[in-house]
């Protein structure tokens, strides 16, 4: 099954500092420009949608003028939070699109495997998330002191991209919208509808950036990738 990619980069990068997370330089190339190319190559994925700050498109625009904007279908202005942006990415999807993946633009280091494998897992599921176990002791906290300790077994820590059929998640976003649903994650308004969401293997290196030292880990996991 082929795929229409959505890209979320309309965050404000409150946390990373002064300028867009999305194009600061990260070796050779804008922050954004890392998802886009990986995701644009894949033989199965059919175009990529980028959802841009609010009227900030041009200033997304720029930063991925020649190769990489020739990658790029069309670029839509986000919301006043990841779950309002994607909604406007899947409205701008194009007609008959089968399938979706959404990634988040500050998850530059998404390896070709990662890509594929959960592109491939839409042939057998409707729903698929990455994910990684969790390494470390988790507690839940309750006025500055540990108040119980999670079990991690189970646990895992959520990546993406994430890919769905796309009337699924079309219907998962509208219904959430209509009752006043809030997720940070696409996966979990799935799970609200009461649709399964597969999970396959996620990679370690697909890391979130958030903060400016962020990138510096970065560059080391994009260096010893190539």
């Amino acid at each position: 099954m082929r795929c229409d990619a959505i890209i979320v980069a309309a965050g404000a990068s409150e946390r990373f500092g002064s300028g867009l997370k999305q194009t600061a330089l990260l070796i050779d190339r804008p922050l954004l420009a890392w998802s886009v190319e990986r995701l644009a190559r894949h033989d199965r994925i059919d175009g990529v949608t980028v959802v841009a700050p609010p009227g900030r498109e041009d200033e997304i625009a720029s930063a991925l003028a020649g190769q990489w904007g020739a990658m790029v279908r069309r670029i839509v202005p986000g919301g006043d939070t990841r779950q309002e942006s994607v909604m406007r990415g899947l409205d701008a999807l194009s007609d008959g699109a089968q399938a979706v993946l959404i990634h988040d633009a500050a998850r530059p280091c998404a390896t070709d495997a990662l890509i594929e494998s959960v592109v491939e897992s839409l042939d057998e599921h409707s729903a698929v998330v990455p994910a990684v176990a969790a390494r470390d002791t988790l507690v839940l906290e309750h006025d500055g002191a540990v108040d119980a300790v999670v079990d991690r077994v189970n646990v895992r820590h959520v990546q993406t991209p994430q890919v769905f059929r796309a009337e699924l998640i079309v219907r998962a976003h509208r219904r959430a919208h209509t009752r006043g649903l809030t997720a940070s994650d696409d996966g979990a308004l799935v799970l609200a509808l009461g649709e399964p969401v597969a999970i396959v293997d996620g990679d370690p290196r697909n890391i979130k950036i958030t903060w400016p030292g962020d990138m510096v880990v970065a560059e080391a996991i994009l260096r010893e990738m190539r």
